[in-house]
């Protein structure tokens, strides 16, 4: 009975569903556990994933505004290439990539010295240390703004090879093994350097139209002299006649010139600045020819550091010129490379910072798209033959330089001081300039001296016309002006005492020679020629970022 008794006691049954659960439930636990522990693992993956993403969109960002302050419009940085000496890749080259490392420090003067100090003070976690990255900088074809990973394996150059200012970025990732990688189409916007209305900005103007007509004596030519050359030459022609007066062709003076028209001997020296009555000078002020420039500098600092880069990449950039102290003994400036039509010149000093050195336009004539002095005066020589090119034409053989000359005056402490020490643009011996003249400072003069007039020519034009007589040598060996002088009033040149005056020099008169003279003028024609187009094509980068619709989220292909 005990037996059956126990075998029919069910007291126990708890324990075997007890157990049975617990079996259940560490069989559910350890699967969730693992579900868990899958989904941390996924999560932490994940993380690590957005990580690597996180940075490659930083490194894209980070490239695209580094892009608008040094846009590639020639070779650039890369691999082994540096600020100062740019390489030119194929985007399918290995060594086209800017790699670096978070937490290191990128070679001065290398591509990744400009991204890496900016990512290394962001990303400070620990989670991002060792984290690898690289960026490629493609030109685009010209036809789409949808990435290819072609784009990496072809010909494409590292630099905006087809200048529509536009280039593909790709930046890549790996962080803790995860590589990432993202991709967006570039676009950069440009601005003009400088303003496109003004011929000519400086302090003073110096327009000497040669010894021989400043010197004369006679008032009566001198005034109808300068009369005639304000109405038919001025000193900067307007680009016409797209942009005329006072689109284009302006004289920006900083020397007070409309706080007191009295002043203007001080403001504008030489021929025009001699002129005696100020209603001459307020014409020009009221058809727009002359206005007050509002400011010490012709454009910011910052615009003046894209430029000097602009030359730093085309390899035209000169650290140092040669130069003297005098006009006469300037030697002819250093300049660096092969300079075109669409490179700048930058010539950061010349000499010792406050000397002469010429280009020289008598030889053939030459084209930049500017040339800039930091510390320094420039000269652009001719070869003092008056024939004007014609329409100022780019094909010109001589005498013409076509481009902005623009001189900063940075040997001047203070720029606001209004006494000119001597010029830092001096255009000469028949040189002229089409495009634009700047020179920064109220103290900085620009000087405008066309050739010296042919007074042989002169001479026996008015007296033997057409040919060389005893007469008109003698009167030239009395020189310059004493021979203009002795055509307007007459002269005695040989006398004999008791018989007076036996060979003399009839005067001719004012008017007579006053026709020869302007007819020599009129050939020269203005000194610079404003061209709004070659002003605009002086360009700096401003804002620049990914094209909306363009970025992409990759794969890892390198």
């Amino acid at each position: 009975m005990q037996l059956r008794t126990r075998l029919r006691d069910d007291s126990g049954a708890a324990m075997i569903t007890a157990l049975l659960s617990a079996l259940v439930m560490l069989a559910l636990g350890l699967a969730l556990l693992a579900i868990v522990d899958a989904q941390a693992k996924q999560s932490t993956t994940e993380r690590t994933r957005d990580r690597g993403f996180n940075l490659s969109e930083s490194v894209l960002t980070s490239e695209a505004f580094v892009l608008g302050r040094n846009w590639p419009a020639s070779a650039v940085l890369s691999g082994a290439g540096t600020l100062t000496a740019p390489l030119e890749r194929n985007c399918s080259d290995a060594a086209a990539a800017v790699t670096a490392t978070l937490g290191t420090t990128a070679a001065a003067g290398s591509a990744g010295a400009l991204l890496q100090p900016n990512l290394n003070a962001t990303y400070t976690d620990t989670a991002y240390a060792g984290a690898a990255w690289q960026v490629n900088v493609c030109d685009d074809d010209g036809t789409t703004t949808v990435w290819n990973d072609t784009t990496l394996t072809n010909a494409t150059k590292n630099w905006d090879k087809n200048g529509n200012g536009l280039l593909w970025v790709r930046a890549q990732s790996t962080v803790a093994a995860k590589t990432r990688a993202v991709a967006g189409l570039v676009k950069v916007r440009t601005d003009p350097a400088l303003q496109p209305k003004y011929g000519l900005v400086s302090g003073n103007v110096a327009e000497d139209l040669s010894t021989a007509v400043n010197a004369i004596s006679n008032a009566s030519v001198v005034s109808s002299l300068k009369s005639n050359l304000l109405n038919t030459n001025p000193v900067v022609a307007a680009d016409l006649p797209l942009y005329p007066l006072p689109a284009s062709g302006v004289t920006g003076l900083r020397c007070g010139l409309l706080n007191n028209l009295a002043l203007t001997k001080t403001c504008v020296t030489g021929t025009i600045g001699a002129l005696s009555a100020v209603p001459a000078i307020n014409t020009l002020v009221t058809n727009g020819a002359y206005t007050q420039y509002p400011s010490i500098t012709s454009t910011d600092a910052g615009t003046v550091g894209q430029i000097r880069a602009q030359a730093k990449a085309s390899l035209t950039y000169t650290a140092l010129s040669a130069g003297a102290d005098t006009v006469a003994a300037a030697p002819a400036c250093t300049i660096t490379g092969t300079p075109t039509a669409n490179t700048v010149v930058f010539i950061e000093k010349v000499g010792t910072g406050d000397q002469y050195c010429y280009v020289d336009v008598g030889t053939a004539s030459k084209a930049y798209k500017a040339l800039v002095i930091g510390s320094g005066r420039v000269i652009i020589r001719g070869d003092n033959n008056a024939n004007a090119p014609a329409a100022y034409s780019s094909t010109a053989p001589t005498n013409l330089f076509t481009g902005v000359v623009y001189a900063l005056n940075l040997q001047t402490t203070d720029q606001t001081a209004s006494i000119p020490v001597r010029e830092v643009v001096r255009v000469e011996k028949g040189a002229r300039v089409r495009g634009t003249v700047n020179a920064d400072g109220k103290n900085a003069t620009v000087a405008l001296v066309p050739p010296d007039f042919n007074t042989a020519s002169l001479v026996n034009g008015l007296l033997c016309p057409g040919l060389s007589c005893g007469v008109a040598n003698l009167v030239i060996a009395l020189g310059a002006t004493g021979a203009v002088d002795a055509l307007i009033n007459g002269t005695c040149l040989v006398s004999v005492p008791l018989l007076g005056c036996t060979v003399s020099l009839p005067g001719l008169g004012a008017a007579t020679v006053l026709t020869a003279l302007t007819s020599q003028l009129s050939t020269y024609g203005s000194a610079i020629h404003s061209d709004v187009g070659i002003i605009k094509a002086l360009t700096v980068f401003g804002a620049s970022a990914v094209i909306p619709g363009t970025f992409r989220d990759l794969q890892p292909t390198r």
